[in-house]
């Protein structure tokens, strides 16, 4: 944004006929860039420009040419400049006109999300703040005969692509308390039906989740727990989270208080404790309870012996308490299970020693580790825990040359090239392999990948 905002000072400094005969040179390079300068031209008339951008969705709308991945993103910025023109432009000075424009953009969803490949979300993404759109202008504009309820109703119903997903919790922008309560009795008298056919199939789902919608949009915890337990009379821990955070949102804390001292189980979950005792936390600070809040949050760390939950205690404890609290640490993480657990809160506590130490010891396990979890740890580990480093560089380059990836070879010769200069810089490689046994290994089991080799040996 900064660098942008210094653009346009920039701009500004220019001669406008030098401008001007820039743009010009520009025209005709694009279709897209074409009529972002047509629409520019057309913002002092807002009749033209209203002609022009229905003129627009309705190609959007018709359009068959197929996106690929790569390409979603320019369908997803066309979608998104068409959206900033009628909320910028046409809504100011005519709301109906907008809310007309809105409704036909958010009518041109289906066809777009038919025709690109959106694994990325990015032409859904835009589309969801064209549903906040949509409630912006109708909120602005003239009242239907039969008032919004219905309009809301039947878009909610049409909801097979989830980009409607933000309409009902934040239909509080253009219907009234009593209009909300309305949908409200609506959604639960369907949810209700719907569970006594004990079919547990999609409509249920359906008539759950716009219930809850409305919950949000009346911000009532009262409502969206009886939403969940009309469905789930005796819910799972991730059930109970969900009620709990909703009500911690509303300031409902003796709400949640209530299900936070219940027992959560475990549900597959991964310490479901941690995250009660987490919240609950949260809950005895909005109850402005900071005893039991502090000792909710040493009782956390035990839990969950991580760098960020031993940093939510530290400021609310004395220096020495603190200094006790971190060396607890150091010995609850060596404790823990998963690798990746003991070396990152050794790392962000500054025993980088210590962490190479289990790194060195535990090497073979790094070869299980996800590309992601590896570089990032690698950018935690400092230069001088040469060892350490050597072990994520190693298990990368192997990573890439055992799976064959030729897009990430340029990566894999980097990795190669760092190892080299590191081999450099070390006396004893403790109960690693040195550097020319390791590309003694490297060369024989994948010395025929020359494509590889190619880019290590341009770079070397």
């Amino acid at each position: 944004m900064k660098k942008q905002q210094g653009l346009a000072d920039e701009l500004a400094l220019l001669d406008s006929v030098e401008l001007a005969r820039f743009i010009v040179s520009l025209y005709g390079e694009d279709d897209f860039l074409d009529a972002k300068i047509e629409r520019l031209l057309l913002k002092k008339d807002i009749s033209e420009l209203v002609k022009s951008l229905k003129k627009e969705i309705k190609s959007l709308g018709r359009s068959t040419y197929f996106y690929s991945y790569y390409q979603a993103g320019e369908l997803a910025e066309e979608i998104y400049q068409l959206q900033m023109d009628i909320e910028n432009t046409v809504l100011p000075g005519s709301p109906d006109l907008a809310f007309k424009l809105a409704d036909d953009l958010l009518d041109t969803a289906e066809n777009s999300l038919n025709r690109c490949d959106d694994s990325d979300g990015s032409v859904g993404d835009v589309y969801r703040d064209t549903c906040l759109l949509w409630l912006k202008t109708a909120s602005l504009s003239a009242v239907p005969a039969t008032g919004w309820v219905p309009v809301i109703k039947k878009l909610a119903d049409n909801n097979d692509y989830g980009v409607l997903d933000l309409l009902l919790p934040n239909a509080n922008q253009l219907l009234s308390e009593d209009e909300l309560r309305q949908l409200a009795d609506y959604y639960e008298r369907g949810l209700v039906a719907s569970l006594k056919k004990k079919k547990g199939d999609i409509e249920s789902i359906n008539w759950s989740v716009n219930l809850h919608s409305i919950a949000e949009a009346l911000k009532d915890p009262t409502l969206f727990i009886r939403a969940t337990l009309l469905g789930s009379p005796e819910p799972n821990s991730l059930q109970m989270e969900s009620m709990v955070q909703f009500s911690l949102s509303c300031s409902a804390y003796d709400e949640a208080l209530n299900w936070l001292q219940k027992d959560w189980g475990e549900h597959g979950r991964n310490k479901p404790d941690a995250r009660r005792l987490s919240l609950l936390a949260e809950c005895y600070l909005g109850l402005n309870q900071p005893e039991k809040h502090l000792s909710t949050l040493i009782e956390l760390m035990d839990a969950s012996p991580t760098f960020e939950n031993f940093q939510r205690v530290q400021p609310l404890v004395s220096e020495e308490y603190a200094r006790e609290l971190r060396e607890k640490l150091i010995v609850l993480v060596s404790n823990e299970t998963e690798l990746y657990d003991q070396l990152d809160p050794l790392l962000k506590l500054g025993e980088n020693s210590k962490a190479e130490k289990i790194a060195i010891e535990q090497a073979v396990e790094f070869s299980e580790w996800h590309y992601i979890q590896l570089v990032s740890l690698l950018g935690k580990v400092p230069e001088e825990n040469r060892l350490f480093r050597i072990i994520l560089l190693r298990t990368l380059t192997d990573d890439i040359l055992e799976r064959g990836r030729t897009q990430a070879y340029h990566h894999g010769a980097r990795y190669l090239q760092q190892l080299d200069q590191l081999d450099k810089n070390i006396d004893a490689y403790s109960s690693l392999q040195n550097h020319v046994e390791y590309m003694a290994k490297v060369k024989a089991k994948h010395g025929r990948k020359y494509s590889f080799w190619a880019q290590y040996n341009k770079a070397s």
